[in-house]
């Protein structure tokens, strides 16, 4: 039946085929953010999963300045004065 329909419709091909990458995309990169990033708690026996981040971690999907995270290793954390 599908396979009708693209024939008697072959300019929708490109159409479905476009709106199906984006979807796969969106939901890979949905899964990507909810697995890796501290900013978005699943699990709810952690409380403060941001805290395990050290000084020279990057948990940022795009970095600019690579080096700043190399440069903060010898820095003493803030959050332990708190």
């Amino acid at each position: 039946m599908a396979s009708a329909f693209f024939r008697k419709n072959p300019a929708l091909i490109p159409l479905f085929v476009a709106s199906g990458a984006g979807i796969i995309g969106s939901m890979t990169f949905a899964g990507y953010v909810l697995s890796t990033n501290p900013d978005v708690i699943i699990n709810k026996t952690a409380p403060h999963p941001w805290n395990r981040i050290q000084q020279h971690e990057n948990a940022k999907l795009i970095t600019i300045n690579k080096e700043f995270f190399n440069s903060r290793k010898g820095v003493e954390s803030p959050t332990d004065r708190y």
